[in-house]
């Protein structure tokens, strides 16, 4: 029969311990996992795809068009949950949508991740300093800076990295947005 001595029963507790507060530590400051339920970031989040976030990034680092990043709903939304939006527009930043073509700072941008073609326009809008204009892949059937405004910098809660489920759908979300200078025409 196994036992442990009091001594190796107490270093058992102190290491699950430690795990526990690591892993905490982690999904609290660093990196935590999320679930996708609309389809407004298809096809380069599908319905039901769960991604990992990192959340230094808005802490540490620097923003940069093209990420996809995960934010407090807006009020106006009546949501109280996260969203999932790549960021287009900074503060200063001119967007545009004319014939179903997204303008930045008066250049056509090249958007090869849209699900299909935009068939609304939106008049040319400048982002306020502090703020960011946000738009789903899926834009014809996404709610996005188009409909509830722009979000303050401090809403941004994480940077999406990587979709680990389904296995279907695994890859990274970060090469995408290093390739968002690229796509200005």
């Amino acid at each position: 029969m196994f036992r442990l001595s009091l001594k190796e029963l107490k270093e058992w507790v102190l290491l699950l311990l430690a795990a526990v507060l690591i892993a905490l530590f982690l999904r609290g400051f660093v990196i935590e996992p999320r679930y996708v339920p609309t389809p407004s970031m298809v096809p380069t989040i599908m319905v039901d795809d769960r991604l990992y976030v990192e959340k230094l990034t808005p802490r540490f680092g620097t923003l940069r068009r093209g990420m996809i990043v995960t934010f407090l709903a807006p009020e106006q939304t009546g949501r109280e949950d996260h969203l999932v939006k790549r960021l287009i527009g900074m503060g200063g930043d001119v967007v545009a949508i004319t014939d179903g073509q997204l303008f930045l700072n008066g250049k056509a941008v090249d958007e090869p991740y849209l699900n299909e073609p935009m068939r609304s326009d939106f008049p040319e809008f400048t982002v306020p300093e502090g703020k960011l204009f946000l738009l789903g892949d899926n834009r014809n059937y996404s709610q996005d800076s188009r409909s509830w405004g722009c979000i303050d910098e401090e809403c941004v809660k994480g940077q999406a990295l990587f979709i680990y489920y389904p296995f279907s759908h695994i890859g990274s979300l970060w090469a995408q947005a290093m390739r968002f200078k690229t796509l200005i025409l």
